[in-house]
């Protein structure tokens, strides 16, 4: 049996969990019950519904799926970089030298 002193310094007995792997575990808990609930309603009340998409909602819907695949398209280009690096294709001090002279400067 482990004293009430390893328990102060954080060290639990093996077969349990610490308090990050505990909340990973419920987050996880979670998540699947969300997920089980989302495809239950979509496989047993969704196929019943009889539904009318007008002009309006259907244009709605393409501009949708345009402004995401935007959105996508401007985040994988802005982490491209950190992608490569990521893969060992680049680094972070392998820049373009400059044409101009000037030092570089950091524009946000």
């Amino acid at each position: 049996m482990l004293g009430c002193d390893a328990w102060i310094r954080g060290l639990a007995p093996e077969g349990m969990m610490r308090n990050g792997e505990q909340k990973n575990a419920r987050e996880r808990a979670t998540l699947l019950t969300a997920f089980a609930l989302a495809v239950w309603w979509v496989a047993v009340l969704a196929p019943r519904a009889e539904a009318y998409i007008d002009p309006s909602a259907g244009g709605m819907l393409v501009q949708l799926i345009l402004a995401g695949t935007a959105g996508v398209a401007v985040l994988g280009k802005l982490f491209w970089g950190r992608v490569k690096r990521l893969f060992g294709f680049t680094t972070s001090e392998s820049q373009p030298p400059r044409s101009d002279g000037d030092p570089p400067h950091d524009h946000v």
